[in-house]
């Protein structure tokens, strides 16, 4: 009996993990209002200043607002959890983006429609032709025309729209996440994982000629927003989202919940992986952007972060790992 109890004891710090968090409600609730709320919100305020931009003769006005609506709507796809509460909130992301998937050629079919006469509303019919990297090309890929001023309104319109989604989707779950912090929990990591990878992978790797397909030869017209060199700066916003979410210095965050799980090895490990992202990240000139030599520590930086998750995190904070979904953002 005894020996069973032993057992018992040791099982249960083993898993200390997914034992329930004491005094980490405050966290809970400052990632969602401070991070997926105000995210969220934010991403929904950088589309209607882009709306009062289009009609603008600056160009830098308007490149400006394109470049800040991807990176607030890259913070909100980091740490994108919205999927795990309404089944139709999981398509958001796809819809909003519309990266990595399809095999269409975006940029043909987009001329010609720039070269159409069809109003907006009904030649960019397709869910693909309403999304920010079509808004990317018909913003940046040719001179500001007329139509091309027409068709960013409308697309911009629908954006908007759809934010606006995904910023309610939120608030009417917010007693959601915060009832049930194990679901809570494993929908954050493993979004962050996925982050991750895809941030590595797609928007970094496939770029600099890094994956197996890609090896040794570079692919610009690969990038998420090719024509307004916004690839660049999301990739920055993706960071500072996991810095929100893991950072000593920011808690209350996911950094708490970890301590509170006696998971603070494990964390630290993610945390260094982070910071050296970051620091690597910084150190790139704007003129090297994704240029191979000076991109490869960021790319190494983001494998460190993703290895210590899943060799140091995940098991001690509780969560399983889910197994990466390979479609699109």
């Amino acid at each position: 009996m005894k020996a069973q109890i032993v057992i018992m004891i040791l099982a249960w710090l083993n898993c200390g993990a997914a034992l329930a968090d004491p005094n980490t409600s405050d966290a809970y609730a400052a990632i969602f209002d401070k991070v997926l709320q105000a995210n969220a919100d934010a991403a929904v305020a950088a589309c209607h200043e882009l709306q009062q931009t289009l009609n603008s003769p600056s160009d830098d006005k308007r490149h400006t607002a394109f470049v800040a609506l991807a990176q607030a709507w890259t913070k909100v796809r980091a740490s994108y959890v919205l999927g795990g509460y309404d089944m139709a909130a999981m398509d958001y992301p796809l819809l909003i983006a519309y990266f990595h998937v399809g095999k269409e050629d975006l940029h043909e079919s987009l001329e010609q429609i720039v070269e159409g006469t069809l109003p907006p509303a009904s030649a960019l019919y397709k869910n693909s032709y309403k999304t920010l990297r079509a808004l990317d090309d018909v913003m940046f890929s040719g001179p500001w025309l007329p139509r091309r001023e027409q068709m960013a309104g409308f697309i911009t319109g629908h954006l908007c729209k759809r934010l606006a989604q995904v910023s309610e989707g939120y608030r009417a779950h917010r007693g959601d996440f915060l009832a049930d912090p194990e679901h809570a929990l494993s929908l954050l990591i493993n979004a962050e994982i996925e982050s991750l990878y895809k941030t590595r992978d797609w928007r970094i790797a496939q770029i600099i000629g890094l994956t197996k397909k890609s090896l040794g030869r570079q692919q610009p017209d690969k990038q998420e927003y090719p024509y307004s060199q916004a690839s660049w700066p999301v990739i920055g916003a993706i960071i500072a989202t996991h810095e929100q979410l893991l950072a000593e210095d920011r808690q209350p965050n996911i950094a708490t919940i970890a301590h509170a799980r006696q998971a603070g090895e494990g964390l630290t490990l993610v945390q260094k992986g982070l910071s050296e992202t970051a620091r690597a990240y910084q150190a790139v000139p704007p003129d090297k952007a994704f240029d191979l030599q000076a991109t490869i520590p960021v790319f190494q930086g983001l494998l460190d972060t993703q290895k210590a998750f899943y060799r140091h995190l995940v098991g001690r904070i509780g969560v399983t790992a889910s197994i990466i979904d390979a479609d699109g953002d």
